[in-house]
């Protein structure tokens, strides 16, 4: 679950920064809503809104400006206000799904939140605290929120949930959408007399795909295995072994930008073949392996169980937390405070851009190393505002 959390980032929020029109310290515009004995600042509104404004923006066509657009038949500006609003009472929601379910944020849940911030924030942190998002807030809002997020969803569709996903359904999830498979690439560059990379000849590939498909022929023939293969093919070329053995599914594999042309001919073979192929620069020697293999490890990690149940049921709780969120009661507005902060602060950074979802933001680091191989670049975490 930790690992998961700090993966898997589930929502937005953030900080807590207050500016005065007349540039003076005013401790009434330092929070943005209460409820209870919880105090959300002004910063979390103020990211709320940015994730509304992304939010309208992918809704809106690339050759409208966003705040000349609609969104569900709303003016942008309405729509994205309305959306940071309800982001807020999500908020205090969560807070009181976790009271109800008998949950607890504990202190490694604490800690947890903070590494997720640490890591965010060395990416994204100064462009946050431009609008006004401190490091403190975007932690309560962001990753305190995120580990809410999973522990609630975890109670409801988890073993005796109210919501529980039955053992068959996750069964049938996984062996339908997920494959398992070995592989190792060989490169189809060279490095050329001024030292820099450069593609081999004709001549010099083909010699390669020989070299490959005389390996393949003795894995089939039980001389060898593919880690083997990968080991002998590494020490003739004087390199390392890359060799990969990963369970995936094709949207985690195309989210870490692995080659179409790797995710295709995974997809085309039968559980059992071997195919060697070129993608992205690159030779691949492949081995699909029973998905049937895989799927009692998988189902019990605690991490991998709780990634298969954000993928068949996260759509559905975040509308649910949605609809129950707008019936929350006791929460107070600062509308001092929000009234400071419209959404066209954000034209001047953001066009139409698009955000990232909790639901989309699934566990991608497994795969990222396979992106490398395949493509021979390297894979980026490609993060963004997130939704939910």
């Amino acid at each position: 679950m930790k690992k998961f959390a700090k993966r898997a980032a589930a929502f937005l929020l953030a900080a807590v920064l207050s500016l005065s029109l007349a540039g003076c310290y005013n401790e009434n515009l330092t929070w943005s809503a209460r409820k209870g004995d919880t105090e959300l600042p002004i910063g979390a509104y103020i990211y709320y809104l940015s994730v509304a404004y992304n939010e309208a923006a992918a809704q809106i066509d690339t050759e409208t400006r966003v705040l000349e657009g609609e969104v569900e038949d709303t003016p942008a500006a309405e729509w994205i206000t309305d959306r940071a609003a309800s982001y807020i009472n999500q908020y205090f929601w969560m807070q009181d799904e976790m009271e109800r379910l008998g949950l607890t944020m504990t202190d490694d849940d604490y800690a947890q939140a903070q590494q997720t911030t640490d890591s965010y924030w060395s990416l994204f942190g100064t462009s946050l605290e431009k609008f006004g998002i401190a490091k403190t807030s975007f932690d309560i809002a962001y990753s305190q929120y995120n580990t809410m997020y999973l522990k609630v969803f975890e109670a409801l569709y988890g073993e005796g949930g109210e919501r529980e996903i039955s053992e068959d359904e996750l069964r049938t999830h996984f062996t339908d959408t997920y494959m398992n498979y070995e592989y190792f690439t060989a490169p189809l560059t060279k490095t050329g007399e001024d030292g820099a990379s450069e593609d081999m000849t004709d001549e010099e590939k083909a010699a390669v795909t020989e070299e490959l498909e005389a390996l393949q022929a003795q894995v089939e023939s039980g001389e060898l295995t593919v880690e083997e293969a990968a080991e002998d093919y590494a020490a003739s070329i004087d390199s390392d072994s890359n060799y990969v053995q990963s369970v995936n599914s094709r949207d985690k594999m195309t989210a870490s930008y692995l080659p179409e042309a790797f995710i295709t001919s995974l997809e085309s073979m039968r559980e059992g073949a071997i195919q060697v192929f070129e993608a992205s620069g690159y030779m691949v020697f492949m081995h699909r392996l029973p998905i049937a293999d895989a799927v009692e490890e998988e189902l019990s990690n605690e991490d991998n169980r709780l990634s298969l149940m954000i993928e068949l049921r996260n759509e559905e709780f975040q509308d649910y937390a949605r609809e129950a969120a707008a019936s929350v009661e006791g929460a107070e507005m600062n509308e001092e405070a929000i009234s400071r902060y419209q959404p066209s602060m954000f034209e001047s950074t953001t066009e139409n851009g698009t955000s990232s979802t909790p639901e989309e933001s699934s566990d991608t680091e497994s795969s990222s190393s396979e992106s490398s191989s395949a493509s021979g670049e390297e894979s980026s975490a490609s993060e963004s505002s997130t939704e939910e």
